[in-house]
């Protein structure tokens, strides 16, 4: 019996213009991912308010319809460097403003490194201090950076084309007196056109009564502390009638948030609820009438 074995053609190796074209095909890949958000958001104006994906912290980007950009804390490390450029201009080193809601650990570290690399025009923040190194970290990066700094109140209010900033909270009573670093957040409503959006820092439900009245009904509500229980109270909800949440949250973080009795108050109100540990960068786009929520994958 005669056996016939068949030698299998050696596969000829890629020539070295096949795997440049290769090569320049991913790059253009990368370039694209890279840029599809600066282009989108410049090709369709509207009120961009992103909240990154940055662990267990909260790090926001307001991007207005004509490009100004504002920062809302920058989360627990320095993830929300890689983040901004892929959203901004990646050649674009300044900002408007960054708004310090408080100084707790998990919402200024990575501002440290906003300020170190960015040029900042204005900070907004309240002036609460704490014997911490990452405090006095960014009271060292603010003092260099040399941008305007403004100790903001209640019943201040800004303007950035055409998007108003509220600020609710805290008071100066508030801020001489308040021991829980939380209840001296910054809570802003952010309004364009007929929509708006309120930022609560890690306000707690001691004084959301504080505030309610003044907020009106929201379009969306970035629930307070991480979805912890100590915020977003059912009486809250009620007055506020959001239509989406927010929750900024770390995957499997250790304090359990967001915590089960604060999503079945959300559920109970009738509130859509999005999560960073679930869904990833969540953008928010105002075209002043109605708005739009949904997770936006960033390569980086």
């Amino acid at each position: 019996m005669t056996s016939h074995i068949h030698r299998a053609t050696p596969l000829k190796a890629a020539s070295p213009s096949t795997k440049f074209l290769v090569l320049g095909l991913f790059f253009c890949l990368l370039l694209t991912l890279y840029l599809f958000q600066p282009l989108t958001a410049f090709f369709v104006p509207g009120l961009r308010v992103w909240f990154f994906d940055i662990g267990q912290g909260d790090g926001i980007l307001i991007l207005t319809p004509h490009g100004e950009q504002i920062v809302v804390d920058g989360g627990p490390d320095q993830t929300i460097l890689r983040k901004l450029p892929q959203v901004m201009w990646p050649w674009d080193h300044h900002i408007d403003t960054v708004v310090i809601t408080h100084p707790d650990a998990d919402h200024i570290t990575g501002s440290v490194g906003v300020l170190e690399r960015y040029e900042v025009k204005n900070i907004f923040e309240t002036g609460v201090r704490g014997g911490t190194q990452v405090i006095d970290e960014f009271a060292r990066a603010e003092a260099e950076e040399g941008a305007s700094v403004r100790l903001v109140r209640k019943g201040d209010s800004f303007v950035f084309d055409g998007v108003s900033l509220d600020i609710l909270w805290p008071t100066d009573q508030a801020v001489v007196t308040k021991k829980d670093r939380n209840d001296t957040s910054v809570v802003v409503r952010v309004r364009y056109g007929q929509t708006s959006l309120l930022l609560t820092g890690d306000a707690t439900s001691a004084i959301e009564p504080d505030f309610a009245r003044a907020v009106g009904d929201v379009d969306v509500l970035k629930a307070g502390h991480h979805g912890s229980k100590t915020s977003t109270s059912v009486t809250f909800l009620q007055q506020i009638k959001p239509e989406v949440a927010i929750i900024s949250d770390g995957v499997n973080n250790r304090y359990g948030h967001p915590h089960p009795i604060v999503l079945s108050r959300l559920k109970q109100a009738g509130v859509q609820v999005w999560r960073t540990d679930l869904d990833g960068d969540i953008e928010i786009f105002s075209d002043g009438h109605t708005i739009t929520t949904r997770p936006r994958f960033l390569p980086f």
